[in-house]
């Protein structure tokens, strides 16, 4: 056994490294694992399923180094010449040409060793048809046991004749015996760890394979007697300085309230003070679903509940998930500051994940170095590829994985759009790496109702498995439909019990708070668990109480306007002189426009009258740069807290960018239709601050909704109720006929006051229950047009259910109690980068990323006028700055399928490896550029512009 290579030079450093040397790197690397990186909460249940403390520790390590044990076959040893030569002259034989015409992959050997040895060491079935899938799929793809045996034509070439299944037999034996431990007979586990905390394993698995697969820091041994567990331990701690992953709380105390006013400067608030004591009053670690108005302080009380149940049920560190990309910047900042407060050096640990990569500095050391610094740091975990196992080719591999966002979820805290979740629920390659830097924190997503129903069938599926490994869940929303607030803890109560397809029914009505609440705005918090012990038992509580918000009424008015013909001038500049009319004695605006081109239409109209001096354009089809600059002006001269440089007269027009993490405070809302709960969300920046003083013809909160055409207009501007009103064709294809219709009957009836007041935030659940759970009767006008709208709308959603369900990770039938095997069995397509993430769990043609550039006179230049170098080269010091003009194209202009973008020529060359991935869009000199037929134009005020057909038809 001592013959068998485990690295071919190419892959160590130069000098081959013996099977043994490399299965005990892996070992010494994954007790580093053990001690520096895992949360206590999972070294617990390590050691529950290994049987003892300390006992998850030696089954860790042993499961780690037996990851390569299907290379002791002649089908890996026979295809490098070298490591061949080795094992013919230790007298191990086999048929070269079968086993080199015939593959066989080494994962799916050692699955296929494992089982047959364990078996014959005595152990039960039940252990280890568990353990071989973790062998089996270290490199992401956990296939079926029928997919394990060799080809059928190698007539056991493959695995290997005469003295090879004892060498294989004595090697498994051998590496106890290095590793200190019992005999193999003796190792077997006291209980099957659930599905989840084998998918845990199996990611701190292949985490340990590509560490130790380093070059740099674990260079080839060819000699037997220089094969020893303490040189394996001295390799794995210079690599896992190098790599610099730890843990993040340490030793974190529950807080109290005291500590954490002190630590805010201020008296918590209702909400906050509710979720606090829930926090520490959970029976067992579970799931909070924080419902309240905005500006109640609901994501600080979301930290506050993650921070009290991380040090109740042991567990180090947070993930963070926004709704969008953008979404997670401004939450970002929060998330470092609020770590920072708990324990000092901490704010530094916070990783930043999206498609522009921007990590936090202390996690970015290695991202800076060479590519070939950083394939030495990481390694490379073989010469074979799981793509060979049927999937993507386009999937990057275990070391770009690093230092994308699957390197970055290793961090203690992330911030990130929700998609990383949803992916790590989705049956795609390295599941289980993903899972494995989310099991360890406590998971904590926000504004949970933006999500859509295709992704909503990866969070349920998302928070099974969450609920499998007891892992704490924060889900923060302004108002959840009742269906919902039951989906998502019944989908977390299925993993926690056991039970596939629990249904738990209605959830209770809130206790704790009398109805009206007395300051007149009604939080509501949910608490989900299994009861200790028996882990089968629900376990909800739901409480609420009063906010800080005093209840008012705010006014709805119907701006109509013509949504059949794209010219909007007529309508955008009679829109522009009712804000200066309303503005006329100072105040600030916010518009929000469904679509950019709407948006950048009515800014200039804004822009060019001669009222408003003041305005401010921002939606999603500009450069990060861009975007970042103006979201942080409008946060700080809106902010709802006192203090800030409040504009005497400011409009802010915006897309729905605004809609989540928008901390301002307006005096007047303008919004195009939309669902019942985006208006409300929006809703939510008018008069955020309820003590501010305003101009006297804006203190009563208003909102002005636009986007619909209600018929003949009377001079009451409302509109008769003859018929439907006609809506935006953009909003209709977004969010569907039938929630538009309902929203269209709430704001007509508030605007004419034949309904009941929008009273506020009392009013939220009512409202949002009648957009979704308990719609209210249309007019019998709307009728036949409202029932055929609901059943399109069904349709649709069950459609999209459907295409998503058959994407989740598990399948239905196929969950609790199981193993990982099969687990990828018909795998989700993966399609390339962050962009193929959200194409897979948002179920859409995603828009596309691409860094803007200008080429002129054969030169390459940024936005800003920086010059780059020859084909586009860029120093290192500059690879920043260039990544700030990063901008997203709509699906429209860079379908997925012909790719229309490129990397420059010296970006595929860059020695960094930061560029060679990323597509530049290439401008002309005047900042135009073709895409898809289409003439688009940057500009700097506007961000990209549609001027038409490129034929100019």
């Amino acid at each position: 056994m001592w013959s068998l290579i485990g690295k071919t030079a190419k892959y160590a450093g130069g000098t081959e490294n013996l099977l043994l040397s490399h299965m005990l790197d892996t070992a010494a690397v994954a007790e580093r694992i053990w001690d520096d990186f895992l949360a206590p909460a999972t070294r617990d249940m390590l050691d529950r399923t290994a049987g003892g403390a300390g006992k998850g520790r030696e089954l860790l390590m042993w499961l780690a180094a037996l990851h390569d044990l299907g290379k002791a076959t002649p089908a890996w040893q026979g295809k490098y010449p070298s490591a061949a030569k080795r094992a013919r002259e230790a007298g191990l034989t086999w048929h070269e040409p079968t086993v080199r015409r015939y593959q066989w992959a080494h994962e799916r050997a050692g699955g296929f060793l494992l089982r047959r040895l364990l078996t014959g060491e005595g152990w039960p079935a039940e252990h280890v048809e568990w353990v071989w899938p973790l062998t089996a799929g270290h490199h992401g793809f956990f296939p079926l046991p029928s997919a394990l045996k060799p080809p059928p034509p190698t007539r056991g070439q493959a695995e290997g004749r005469g003295r090879w299944p004892v060498v294989q037999s004595a090697l498994l034996r051998l590496v106890g015996e290095l590793l200190g431990l019992e005999p193999v007979s003796q190792l077997v586990p006291a209980e099957v760890p659930r599905r989840a905390l084998q998918l845990h394993l199996a990611g701190l698995i292949a985490m340990a394979d590509q560490m130790a697969s380093s070059k740099e820091y674990f260079v080839g041994i060819d000699d037997p007697a220089k094969v020893t567990l303490d040189g394996a331990r001295e390799r794995a701690a210079k690599a896992w300085r190098a790599l610099g992953l730890r843990r993040g709380w340490d030793g974190l105390s529950v807080p109290d309230a005291e500590g954490f006013e002190r630590r805010y400067g201020e008296p918590l608030r209702p909400v906050q003070q509710l979720v606090a004591e829930t926090a520490r009053t959970m029976p067992a670690a579970g799931m909070l679903i924080i419902e309240a108005a905005p500006g109640e302080g609901k994501t600080r009380a979301g930290l506050m509940g993650a921070e009290i149940m991380a040090a109740r049920f042991g567990f180090d560190g947070v993930f963070v998930g926004m709704p969008r990309w953008s979404t997670a910047d401004p939450t970002f900042r929060d998330v470092r500051e609020w770590a920072e407060t708990t324990q000092a050096g901490l704010g530094a640990q916070v990783a930043l994940l999206h498609l522009w990569d921007n990590f936090a500095p202390e996690w970015t050391a290695l991202y800076h170095a060479t590519a070939e610094q950083r394939a030495a740091a990481i390694g490379d975990c073989g010469e074979e590829r799981a793509g060979q196992q049927g999937e993507s080719g386009d999937e990057p591999g275990p070391s770009s994985f690093f230092f994308g966002t699957g390197r970055g979820l290793q961090c203690p805290f992330v911030v990130s759009s929700v998609d990383e979740l949803l992916y790590a629920a989705a049956r795609s390659n390295w599941a289980s790496m993903r899972m494995a830097g989310l099991l360890g924190k406590v998971v904590v997503l926000d504004e949970v109702h933006a999500t859509d129903v295709h992704g909503f069938q990866f969070l349920q599926e998302g928070l099974r498995w969450l609920g499998q490994a007891r892992v704490p869940v924060v889900l923060v929303s302004a108002a959840l439909a009742a269906g919902q607030r039951r989906q998502v803890a019944d989908a977390y109560l299925a993993g926690t019990t056991g039970q596939a397809e629990y249904e738990g029914g209605p959830l209770p009505e809130p206790a704790g708070v009398a109805e009206p609440a007395p300051s007149g705005g009604r939080a509501r918090v949910t608490a989900v668990c299994t009861s200790p012990g028996d882990g089968a038992s629900p376990v909800i509580g739901v409480r609420g109480c009063g906010g800080v918000r005093p209840d008012r009424v705010y006014a709805v008015e119907i701006c109509s306007e013509d949504v059949s013909h794209p010219d909007t001038e007529a309508a955008d500049a009679a829109l522009a002189g009712r804000l200066a009319e309303e503005l006329s004695a100072g105040g600030c605006a916010l518009v929000v426009r469904e679509t950019p081109s709407r948006a950048q239409a009515l800014y200039q109209a804004v822009r060019d009258h001669a009222g408003l001096d003041g305005a401010v354009l921002l939606h999603e089809q500009m450069t990060a740069r861009d975007r970042a600059q103006r979201t942080d002006h409008c946060l700080r001269v809106l902010s709802p807290r006192d203090g800030g440089e409040r504009p005497y007269r400011l409009v802010v027009v915006a897309t729905r960018v605004a809609d989540q993490s928008f901390d301002v405070d307006v005096d007047l809302l303008v919004t195009d239709l939309a669902p019942v709960d985006l208006l409300l969300q929006r809703i939510g920046r008018l008069h955020r601050a309820p003590h501010r003083e305003r101009p006297a013809r804006l203190r009563t909160p208003r909102v002005l909704i636009t986007g619909m055409a209600t018929g003949e207009a009377p001079s009451s501007g409302v509109g008769d109720a003859s018929g439907p009103p006609r809506l935006l064709g953009d909003c209709e294809q977004r969010y569907g006929r039938y929630p538009l219709l309902i929203a269209a009957h709430l704001a007509l009836e508030a605007a004419r006051g034949t309904g009941t007041p929008w009273k506020l935030p009392s009013r939220t659940p009512d409202l949002v229950a009648m957009g979704y759970d308990d719609p209210p009767p249309l007019p019998d006008t709307w009728r036949e047009a409202a029932e055929a709208a609901q059943r399109e709308w069904r349709d649709v959603r069950d459609r999209r259910a459907d295409q998503a369900r058959r994407l989740l990770l598990s399948r239905r039938g196929n969950g609790e109690g199981g193993t990982l095997a099969g687990l990828h069995y018909v795998a989700a397509p993966v399609l390339r980068g962050g962009r193929g993430l959200s194409a897979l769990v948002r179920g859409e043609q995603p828009s596309a990323e691409a860094v803007v550039v200008v080429r002129e006179a054969g030169a390459y230049r940024m936005l800003s006028g920086t010059a780059l170098g020859d084909g586009g080269g860029v120093p290192a010091e500059l690879v920043d700055e260039l990544l700030t003009h990063t901008m997203e194209l709509p699906a429209k202009y860079a379908p997925m399928e012909p790719v229309v973008l490129r990397p420059l020529a010296a970006w595929v060359k860059d020695k960094h490896g930061r560029l060679k991935n990323r597509n530049a869009l290439v401008l002309d000199a005047r900042h135009r550029v073709v895409l898809a037929g289409r003439r688009l134009r940057y500009d700097a005020d506007l961000g990209l512009v549609d001027e038409g057909p490129a034929d100019g038809r």
